[in-house]
């Protein structure tokens, strides 16, 4: 089963009295929930937050909107509480007295501890629209190396934070990125006699997905570029990624066959009623 995850950059609550709250405390066990008892006992409704606690860190982060309309307490004297608990580091509060709020105290955005900047999946699929609709054909070529690039950065970062080897033996977690990300709802399919071709299944991804809906008959660029390029730098060998099955031709999913240049994908059945998924309990 999979969960939406929202990346939410504002809240908005008309009528209501909202707050944002920032609370560093030290990574320590029992920290979070002695400081959410001193949040809900005044009656402070938390909204929508997130925390970060990496296991490499000594510190860990709180952060939540908060509608303190009917708090019986001020947010001077909250903040106070909150500072009183042993395991906080710091506290920053800010209010709005109109019910919307923007997230104002986070910057940058980080992805595994680089910056980052959010896209819409409708704005970046409008955007390779965009290409296609100005430089015809030739668009596909610019998407595709565009899209390559990205997938060999996205490898050589990731063989910078793990090393090669354990990059490599974690194969299968790594191509699940594409669905913590937004991509795709990722499955992945495995040759029972070799290490390769590997068939990655895709459903709902954001590229073919748009070209169905505007009934264009065009199988994945970028994706499937992007597959090419992190494989290929992953394992310093030349891929080749094909798609075999795409919403666009009226299949149920898209589905990539990624190869060793020259190695055969027919070792690999591509039948939907067959397929077996890794990673789902």
């Amino acid at each position: 089963m999979r969960y939406p995850k929202d990346i939410e950059i504002w809240e908005s609550a008309p009528g209501r009295r909202l707050a944002e709250v920032v609370i560093q405390v030290n990574n320590v066990k029992g920290a979070m929930a002695d400081c959410s008892r001193v949040v809900s006992e005044p009656g402070v409704n938390m909204l929508t937050g997130f925390h970060a606690a990496p296991g490499t860190s000594t510190l860990a982060r709180w952060s939540f909107f908060a509608d303190v309309t009917d708090a019986k307490v001020e947010l001077s004297e909250l903040k106070e509480r909150l500072r009183s608990v042993p395991t906080v580091v710091s506290v920053d509060v800010m209010a709005s007295e109109d019910g919307f709020m923007v997230d104002k105290q986070h910057f940058p955005v980080q992805w595994s501890g680089r910056r980052a900047i959010i896209f819409r999946a409708d704005a970046l699929s409008e955007m390779l629209q965009r290409l296609w609709s100005v430089f015809g054909s030739g668009a596909g070529t610019i998407v595709d190396q565009m899209a390559e690039t990205m997938g060999r950065h996205f490898a050589n970062e990731t063989v910078e934070d793990f090393g090669r080897d354990f990059a490599k033996a974690q194969l299968d977690e790594l191509l699940m990125s594409y669905t913590a990300l937004g991509y795709a709802d990722v499955a992945i399919e495995r040759s029972k006699t070799a290490d390769f071709p590997v068939v990655v299944h895709t459903k709902k991804l954001f590229e073919c997905e748009a070209n169905a809906k505007k009934r264009l008959h065009r199988k994945s660029v970028f994706f499937r570029a992007h597959l090419r390029g992190f494989m290929s730098a992953l394992f310093g060998e030349v891929f080749e990624v094909t798609e075999v099955q795409c919403l666009t031709e009226g299949d149920d999913v898209c589905s990539f066959g990624i190869t060793v240049r020259d190695d055969p994908l027919e070792q690999v059945t591509i039948r939907p009623a067959e397929r077996q998924t890794k990673g789902r309990i």
